[in-house]
């Protein structure tokens, strides 16, 4: 698949055409500079945009072909993903944002505040649970927005840059928890990534530049 925007009568190409196949259970590093396509190329396989060209097929499923409607569903069920920017709800404590996935999908409150404080604390930031975003750390909120795509053990995973704003004894402790998660669900995940300590947990990685896709030599 490709994707090429349009702005000002000017095309942009995102991405040049990318044939990607990924295994159930795989762990995806891929890096590369600013700009190179990689937060569209995370976007494009969770749903979130179309691609200009091509399909995106998940368990047999192209979901291109899917309504605004169904794809909203889809993803619901089979994927968790966390944004390069947290994104919380502003008006929400870090524990009601974490629980909102389980919430929606009709766990009842308590249930959903337990598996939520349960993470949250996993990530180092129980005590903050009652806190809205603003009133945490950027780093602090990272972590929150993580949790949020962890929580319900979604089948596929994808996370744009989950360490970014972490030092590096946080950072450590995220990679060791997203590498105990995917040995234990068998979950796939797609991580998007400039931290290289992330390649020694991958499957596989790969490099992106200028919208193309190539495989990291190990």
């Amino acid at each position: 698949m490709s994707k090429t925007y349009k702005s000002g009568g000017l095309e942009v190409k995102a991405l040049s055409t990318i044939s990607l196949e990924i295994y159930k259970g795989d762990l995806i590093a891929i890096t590369g500079p600013s700009g190179a396509g990689k937060s569209t190329l995370l976007r494009i396989i969770s749903g979130l945009e179309p691609p200009s060209s091509g399909k995106v097929v998940i368990d047999g499923l192209d979901i291109t072909k899917l309504s605004a409607f169904e794809v909203a569903w889809f993803r619901r069920r089979k994927i968790g993903f966390k944004p390069q920017e947290a994104l919380l709800i502003p008006s929400l404590t870090l524990l009601h944002n974490v629980a909102l996935p389980l919430l929606l999908a009709g766990y009842p409150l308590v249930k959903a505040e337990e598996a939520a404080e349960r993470l949250l604390d996993r990530l180092g930031i129980g005590d903050k649970i009652r806190r809205r975003p603003s009133e945490v750390s950027g780093g602090e909120a990272e972590r929150a927005s993580l949790a949020r795509a962890l929580i319900g053990e979604p089948p596929i995973l994808v996370l744009d840059e989950p360490t970014t704003h972490l030092d590096e004894d946080t950072a450590g402790m995220v990679l060791e928890l997203l590498k105990e998660h995917n040995e234990r669900t068998r979950a796939t995940m797609i991580v998007a990534t400039l931290d290289e300590k992330v390649f020694k947990i991958a499957s596989r990685a790969f490099y992106m530049r200028g919208g193309k896709l190539i495989l990291k030599s190990s």
